[in-house]
């Protein structure tokens, strides 16, 4: 068999077969504006480190995220969590919301799991 000849239609039926194959993490794509905002709001919590290196970091952590959490639950879980920790009446009420709380609690496990997945300590 003459490779040269072959070739082509061998990368053709392998670009096909490529761009035909599913992401790991297509059926849970974030949109990109919420995976930026999610980023810069990661590094900002690590001042200490270089920017450059938490940039990567980070973006491997939403990149976790967005592999076990759909997208909905995503913004649903992180909106909990985040909201439970305002300080104050406003952020008792979400401490105190039992739906709330188990909402913001899966997303401090699988945070967790992210960031130590993604080497962030």
């Amino acid at each position: 068999m003459n490779l040269r000849k072959a070739a082509p239609g061998l990368i053709a039926a392998l670009l096909a077969l490529a761009a035909s194959a599913p992401l790991s993490a297509s059926a849970h794509d974030y949109p990109t504006v919420d995976r930026i905002e999610f980023v810069h709001m990661c590094q900002r919590e690590y001042p200490d480190k270089p920017p450059h290196e938490m940039l990567y970091k980070c973006s491997c952590v939403i990149d976790k995220l967005a592999v076990e959490l759909p997208y909905e639950e995503f913004v649903e879980s992180s909106t909990a969590f985040y909201a439970s920790s305002i300080a104050g009446e406003r952020g008792q009420v979400i401490r105190n919301e039992r739906v709330a709380k188990a909402l913001a609690d899966t997303f401090r496990e699988q945070l967790g799991k992210a960031r130590k997945g993604c080497f962030i300590n």
